[in-house]
């Protein structure tokens, strides 16, 4: 995926929030914008991929600053994630077909995306998180949930490419029902602080090695796939892969660009303009889209 005239605003403007996050310096501040708007003048084109600039921004703003200006939210997402995974859980577990559970595991991990964490999530009830259950299943324009489903049951291994820090950890309650159906589950995070994607510290505070058999990183610190810059041991097991799961919108943005060797399930919710027309839904819809190898006559 490309990048469109829309996300020239949004590269800026999330820098610029990047910026009040990462330093109260009124100079520092405006040294990194001069500095953003010499790269994207540089670098911002029509070739362009979303989640590989964004990258460089995230990585220029951290170096000029010397801080991660997610660090504290990540971790705040976490703790509020955690809070309320265990009536999330009971929303899975008071039911008994297996088909259901799966259903219900997937649907809460695309709300995992939609979800905004902050402290008023704390407040959550049980009859709240069945509300944006329904609204996810509302708003679900594309439902391959079931082809997925046997997707999973047909293989052996599936790699899991997890999205943001406090999602991460409702993503586990898909990666125990990936389980129950038989297939051993990596789950991958980000080799270093990007944007407010989970990181292993992320995975240790939330405690994914618990679900999954085994935790690893992409080796780089990119948004998305970026096979330039990830290490060997990921794109060892990326190229491994029988069947990929990929969380969000910058797993999106990467690995269509270029054709998948394996299965690819999308679960993410199209928070902007650009991703919903790539995938050609509306905004702010769910998408639980499969990706198949091209068919070779």
């Amino acid at each position: 995926m490309k990048v469109t005239l829309e996300c020239a605003h949004c590269l800026l403007e999330r820098a610029i929030n990047q910026v009040k996050l990462a330093t109260d310096d009124p100079a520092l501040r405006m040294r990194i914008v001069e500095a953003m708007t010499q790269f994207l003048s540089e670098n911002f084109n029509g070739d362009a991929v979303p989640s590989h600039i964004g990258t460089d921004r995230d990585l220029l703003v951290q170096k000029m600053t010397g801080n991660d200006p997610y660090r504290n939210l990540k971790h705040q997402s976490n703790e509020m994630a955690l809070n309320i995974l265990p009536e999330l859980q009971k929303l899975v577990d008071e039911h008994n077909d297996p088909k259901t559970r799966f259903r219900i595991a997937t649907l809460i991990t695309a709300a995992a995306n939609a979800i905004e964490f902050d402290v008023s999530g704390r407040d959550f009830s049980l009859d709240e998180l069945r509300l944006i259950l329904d609204n996810v299943e509302t708003d679900l324009v594309i439902d391959q949930v079931d082809e997925f489903r046997r997707l999973v049951a047909n293989v052996n291994e599936v790699l899991y490419l997890m999205d943001n820090a406090g999602e991460i950890a409702l993503d586990m309650i898909l990666l125990r029902e990936i389980k129950r159906i038989g297939p051993k589950v990596i789950a991958v995070v980000k080799g270093g602080p990007v944007l407010n994607d989970a990181t292993m510290i992320d995975a240790d505070e939330v405690g994914l090695s618990e679900c999954a058999d085994e935790v690893r990183d992409t080796g780089a610190a990119a948004i998305g796939v970026n096979l330039e810059r990830n290490s060997e041991d990921f794109k060892k097991i990326f190229s491994a892969a029988e069947l990929i799961i990929a969380k969000g919108m910058g797993n999106f943005e990467s690995l269509t660009e270029f054709e998948p060797s394996c299965p690819i399930v999308h679960i993410l919710r199209t928070k902007c303009n650009p991703v919903a027309e790539h995938v050609g839904v509306p905004k702010n819809k769910n998408v639980v889209l499969i990706r198949t190898p091209p068919q070779v006559d």
